[in-house]
């Protein structure tokens, strides 16, 4: 099998564009991705909280913990994009990756209504947390597929949490309290420390 020269050099400037890595995206990817694990890691400590009673379980201390911190992350969101409105369109590796977890959270979304369809009409908590769970899996395959793309260690690492903290979650999945606390856990040390990896890594490389 041969080549011309042109081909060659388009394949180098295929490879080359896909090694090239999108500092303001990595920011952005990190800053969001710290507010959601601060927001949600909280909500489930608060949802823990109210399931041994240290905090109130009435209509509406449920219905702020279930909506402050979906509140908060949204107005993180809007400043994050709002302040990156000017970055770079994405490009290479990173933008291959945005596209999983952009798919991920779709995917969370069809999940979402399909469990809470079947639990409302089983009326069983215990089906709606399978969609936590599932949730936890999706994130780790879409860090299994950043570590398959960019070849460093610590995805793989993050991803491999991911899965473990879900098998965890389905293990407690009868005891509410900790079901609740080891997702709280996971949304800490899963989100919160790997976004803030990656602002350092975005920062260092500007």
């Amino acid at each position: 099998m041969s080549s011309t020269p042109q081909s060659v050099k388009d394949d180098l400037a295929f490879m080359r564009s896909l090694v090239e890595a999108g500092d303001s995206i990595q920011g952005l990817f990190g800053e969001i991705y710290v507010a959601a694990g601060v927001c949600y890691g909280v909500q489930m400590i608060l949802f823990a909280a109210q399931s041994v009673a240290w905090l109130p379980a009435t209509g509406g201390w449920s219905l702020v913990v279930s909506l402050a911190p979906n509140a908060a992350f949204f107005a993180a969101l809007a400043c994050v994009i709002w302040r990156y409105r000017h970055a770079p369109p994405m490009r290479g590796m990173w933008r291959a990756i945005a596209a999983v977890f952009g798919c991920i959270g779709l995917a969370n979304l069809a999940l979402a209504a399909v469990i809470g369809s079947v639990a409302v009409r089983q009326h069983s908590m215990s089906t709606w947390q399978i969609y936590p769970c599932a949730v936890f899996v999706l994130q780790g395959a879409a860090w299994l597929v950043a570590f398959l793309l960019l070849r460093r260690a610590w995805l793989a690492l993050v991803a491999v949490g991911w899965f473990a903290t879900a098998i965890v979650m389905v293990c407690l999945i009868q005891t509410t309290t900790w079901f609740l606390v080891s997702a709280g856990i996971g949304f800490v040390l899963l989100m919160v420390v790997p976004g803030a990896v990656i602002i350092r890594l975005a920062r260092a490389s500007a």
